[in-house]
């Protein structure tokens, strides 16, 4: 919301910067500059194609059912 606020008025022709936009508007600067970073799920192929062929043949097992099927431990799942 504030990058909005700010480029906004960058289109207007006035320049403010961030740290007094964040004043103003009373919100911390590091919930404005932060950025959530999620890694990507790491996959290991000798799991993934058992796995799949499970659920696929049975798609109402859970996880934890289809850990103790393969005999993997749940989290692996």
């Amino acid at each position: 919301m504030i990058r909005s606020v700010q480029q906004g008025l960058l289109d207007d022709g006035i320049v403010v910067p961030m740290t007094k936009l964040c004043a103003w508007f009373g919100v911390p600067r590091r919930t404005v500059y932060y950025m959530p970073t999620k890694a990507a799920p790491k996959l290991d192929d000798r799991f993934v194609a058992p796995i799949k062929a499970l659920i696929e043949e049975e798609p109402s097992f859970g996880y934890r059912t289809v850990a103790w099927l393969l005999g993997f431990n749940k989290n692996t799942v």
